[in-house]
């Protein structure tokens, strides 16, 4: 299968891409991206009874909770390979951040949360435990990243994120070969072991805040009492988590909105609306708020970002 946002309208690219997001990695529940020019694509290949998904995404966020996990077909795990990018997966109160190279093994039948920090490229190898008792013996998996630096941990990955351009090259014959190969390197990687990257419990809570801010930012009224309610802490113990953190909470509103609106801004889609009409879908509520504050973090005026970011869409087009 081969799926991309650029053949649905984009009004329509939310839902889109959580059917086939839920079809192809199971249910997730998911936030809804920043901007209507939100971009992704998918391949698939069934080799030998596992699933292999190559995905390229913009930033995005969800989760899998019980009702998720009901509604599916939750017997498998997951082994996901960045090759660009940052993804931060929580599961079983884990969390870790994976960049280019890391591998991570998760667990379907358990809550999961992931947060797709930068535009992302990966591949993720959807293992039902049928399978991997058949073929490799193995009643479970450990959850937590593997070694991928080296021996069978960097074999896999390096084989796994390179399919996506040939995965019109195998019959099913060679496929099922495939999926034994990439099943082997797993079972071989894993006599390394698996390292769980714990988040000490500070650095969990900073962590959801930011996620509560990411996935809501585009709501006018979103405010720091609302922000701390969320979290389940007062008003004044949100401060002292964020004084040491790399934003506090305020900055990381503002930032996520100006993003949004320069990505806005920035989409040819949406050139017959207004700045206002932008700024206002990217959380802002006052259109002399939006023109200053954009002003002071991107060093020139939305209308001139606009002028000069839609030019060079058009020449882009034009050489394509």
């Amino acid at each position: 299968m081969e799926w991309a946002t650029a053949q649905i309208a984009p009004a329509d690219r939310f839902e889109a891409w959580r059917q086939v997001l839920s079809a192809t990695h199971l249910p997730w529940t998911l936030g809804r991206p920043a901007s209507l020019g939100f971009s992704a694509s998918l391949r698939t290949l069934e080799a030998g009874g596992l699933s292999i998904v190559d995905c390229i995404c913009d930033p995005c966020h969800g989760y899998r909770d019980r009702r998720d996990i009901r509604s599916g077909d939750d017997g498998c795990f997951g082994v996901l390979m960045l090759r660009k990018g940052r993804e931060r997966v929580e599961q079983g109160g884990t969390t870790v951040e994976l960049g280019p190279g890391s591998t991570l093994i998760w667990d379907a039948s358990r809550p999961a949360r992931f947060d797709v920090l930068e535009p992302l490229e990966k591949c993720t190898l959807m293992i039902p435990r049928e399978v991997l008792r058949r073929e490799t013996g193995l009643a479970d998996l450990p959850v937590g990243l593997i070694d991928s630096s080296r021996g069978f941990g960097a074999l896999l990955h390096a084989r796994a994120v390179s399919l996506g351009g040939v995965f019109a090259d195998f019959d099913a014959g060679e496929s099922a070969r495939l999926g034994a190969a990439l099943l082997g390197d797993l079972v071989h990687a894993l006599r390394v072991g698996v390292v769980p990257a714990a988040v000490p419990p500070r650095a969990r809570l900073v962590d959801r805040v930011y996620r509560i801010i990411d996935a809501g930012f585009a709501d006018p009224d979103l405010d720091l009492p609302w922000v701390a309610a969320c979290a389940g802490i007062s008003v004044r113990y949100l401060h002292q988590i964020l004084e040491d953190a790399p934003e506090t909470a305020g900055a990381r509103i503002l930032r996520r909105r100006l993003e949004a609106l320069a990505a806005g801004l920035a989409d040819p889609e949406l050139s017959g609306a207004s700045i206002t009409q932008i700024g206002f879908a990217s959380g802002f509520s006052s259109a002399s708020h939006i023109s200053r504050a954009f002003r002071a973090h991107f060093g020139q005026a939305p209308s001139a970002f606009r002028a000069a970011a839609l030019a060079k869409a058009r020449q882009g087009a034009k050489r394509g």
